[in-house]
């Protein structure tokens, strides 16, 4: 009898014991899951969303987030919505890369009407608040806008290369919203014919007296702010991030974030001759270059004649001079040969003195430039219905919440510790049931 009640014990013990360790690991599972997946949101977050560009026919949506990742946007007339939108860079490159800087732009669209759109950033669907974002397109206007004003420029970082990722907005008084992606060389460029107004009803009245305000944002978190008038013919001066600019005058800010004007947010400014540095920006001090025609770029006293001379196997020497900022460029009219260089420069300074600069840098041959990575090709995007249903302005102050997503790639694998931990779990139950009936 005592060997028989032994025996039914045992089961029952490794049921217990199966059951406990069952839901012992599918709780570890749920709590790493929803550890990582916390973590893979925040940084997958979309920051600082704003519409800009938007038109009777189009609008784009910007963003940044923390970690790099891919971007997308599904969007349509209701809530289904039905349609896919690709990255600019991306749709334009055909490829799919990830990014911190995410410019989306959506096109044919109808006028004065309303559409639904989530952005899908890494693996993540990004929501307002619960529901989709609602957009209102502008409403179409019978006439061409008369004006013919456009504002080029170039962005560069504080050692003197492009940023590899930017975006530049733009606006001025009463106006809406436009943004643009900055390309490779760190140049940027706005058609100021289809700016609108605030309500988007009509097109901007501009004239030389106009002030436009620009905001500079780079994927390393630098910011830049600078005013332009259009009485500036050429192209405005060099933003170096993260300096902010006043050139509707002539004078030079500070770059002192401490000495910001509480009216205009921009830094107290002086006289140019006061605060510039003759210098050479580009090249740094041995940098290499994979472009056999390299920019070179310096600040010297404001249209003072700057002598330039480079040592290499052909040697060469010329002059320019430097703009009414003190900015100046020069790019060789030939590719220069592979190997070891020396630019030096010649230029007064603000006591009248010949000062010289000299910077050393190299020049790689094309053939021994190393090949990049190739960059996975974007899969076919599928073809979906668009529904023709109205739906539901987008509050860009309002928050986002996550709708979930895919866990990493690459994590350990919780999947088959979630399948081990339930089957363990129906192990220990089953024993316990067959020992209760035995009984």
């Amino acid at each position: 009898m005592k060997n028989h009640l032994f025996n039914k014990r045992i089961p029952t013990v490794f049921g217990i014991g199966f059951v406990i360790l069952g839901v012992v690991l599918t709780t570890i599972v749920a709590n790493n899951q929803t550890g990582l997946k916390s973590k893979a949101s925040n940084s997958e977050e979309p920051q600082n969303i704003k519409v800009s560009n938007l038109s009777d026919k189009s609008f784009t949506i910007t963003y940044q987030t923390d970690a790099a990742v891919t971007g997308s946007v599904n969007y349509g007339r209701d809530k289904n919505l039905g349609n896919t939108e690709l990255e600019d860079l991306d749709r334009e490159k055909g490829d799919f890369s990830p990014k911190n800087i995410h410019s989306i732009t959506i096109k044919k669209l109808s006028p004065k009407t309303k559409y639904n759109l989530v952005i899908v950033s890494g693996q993540n669907t990004f929501l307002n608040n619960g529901s989709p974002f609602e957009i209102t397109t502008a409403p179409n206007i019978p006439f061409p806008s008369a004006s013919q004003y456009s504002i080029k420029g170039n962005v560069f970082l504080p050692d003197g290369n492009p940023p590899s990722e930017a975006l530049v907005y733009l606006s001025t008084q009463n106006s809406q919203l436009l943004s643009s992606s900055t390309a490779k060389n760190g140049e940027f460029d706005f058609p100021l014919k289809s700016l609108r107004s605030e309500n988007l009803s009509s097109y901007i009245n501009l004239n030389e007296n106009t002030i436009l305000k620009l905001v500079v944002i780079s994927n390393d978190s630098l910011k830049s702010t600078a005013l332009v008038s259009l009485n500036k013919k050429d192209s405005i001066p060099t933003i170096t991030l993260p300096n902010d600019y006043d050139f509707t005058n002539d004078l030079v800010p500070i770059a002192s974030k401490s000495a910001e004007s509480k009216s205009l947010g921009f830094p107290t400014i002086v006289p140019k001759q006061t605060n510039l540095k003759l210098q050479i920006l580009t090249p740094k001090k041995n940098q290499s270059f994979t472009d056999r025609k390299p920019q070179f770029r310096g600040t010297s006293l404001p249209n003072e004649k700057v002598e330039i001379t480079i040592h290499s196997d052909e040697n060469i020497t010329t002059s320019v001079t430097a703009d009414s900022n003190g900015n100046w460029t020069y790019e060789p009219p030939a590719n220069l040969s592979a190997g070891e260089h020396t630019i030096i420069i010649n230029t007064r300074d603000a006591s009248g003195i010949l000062t010289t600069l000299t910077q050393s840098f190299t020049v790689f041959a094309s053939e021994a430039i190393p090949t990049s990575v190739p960059t996975p090709t974007l899969s076919p995007t599928p073809t979906l219905t668009s529904t023709s249903t109205p739906a539901p302005f987008i509050s860009t102050a309002s928050t986002i919440e996550s709708k979930g997503g895919l866990s990493p790639t690459g994590d350990f694998p919780f999947t088959q510790l979630t399948i081990g931990g339930i089957a363990t779990t129906i192990i220990g139950v089953t024993l316990l049931l067959l020992t209760r009936a035995s009984l």
